[in-house]
């Protein structure tokens, strides 16, 4: 039971979607003699899980009646980006955390397990930095990317990805989910920069690194 505590609500409900759907694989192998894919198995799932979340929309999460609601003029502003060798598969993410009046306040960038397309890595990096903030405790927050199919995805939360992709891209709508208030916009790649430079430096680190109230020099005149 310990693993309940550190779940949040979202990840419960999927978890129990997943143990549902997979009890009921098990009666049609058995009974019926028909095995589906375990990709099927992980979309109908998902899918229940979303369906019972637009059917009981006034049942906030706990993060939800945890704050009150805030002000656009008043949200940070996290930037993401990634790193991607096609030639390997090795894959990298930044994130910076900007005040709403841009403001320095952190930044994070690191190593990603082997991608296997740009899409993926970019999905694994906001996956990266939606853990990140929600260790900070940043559960109000403007997630900006200059990826448009990731924007474009995210914003369509019906939309299957049968891929390893769309798996990452899962993890990323449930995280979001458990937030007080996240949104994702796109924007250019020239504004986001500061991150793809950090994102670009990662892959000679051998681990994460963190800034907290000071910003690392590499980066320092594209935020002032």
């Amino acid at each position: 039971m310990a693993v309940l505590a550190v779940l949040t609500d979202e990840q419960i409900c999927l978890m129990l979607a997943v143990l549902y759907h997979l009890w009921k694989t098990w009666n049609t192998a058995v009974w019926e003699g028909s095995l589906l894919h375990p990709t099927t198995v992980r979309r109908q799932a998902v899918a229940a899980m979303h369906a019972f979340g637009q059917s009981h929309p006034s049942c906030p999460s706990r993060e939800q009646s945890a704050a009150p609601p805030t002000s656009p003029h008043t949200r940070p502003r996290c930037y993401i980006d990634a790193g991607f060798r096609p030639s390997t598969g090795e894959a990298t993410y930044g994130a910076v955390l900007l005040a709403a009046d841009g403001m320095f306040i952190a930044a994070i960038n690191g190593k990603l397990p082997v991608c296997f397309s740009p899409l993926m890595a970019e999905a694994a990096a906001c996956k990266e930095a939606l853990s990140w903030l929600r260790g900070k405790n940043v559960m109000t927050v403007e997630l900006l990317t200059d990826c448009s199919e990731l924007r474009s995805i995210l914003h369509h939360t019906s939309s299957a990805i049968l891929s390893y992709a769309g798996v990452v891209i899962d993890h990323c709508r449930l995280s979001i989910a458990s937030f007080i208030y996240c949104s994702i916009s796109f924007i250019s790649k020239q504004i986001n920069l500061h991150v793809h430079t950090l994102a670009s430096l990662a892959f000679t680190q051998d681990n994460s690194m963190y800034w907290d109230a000071i910003h690392p020099d590499s980066i320092a005149s594209m935020i002032n």
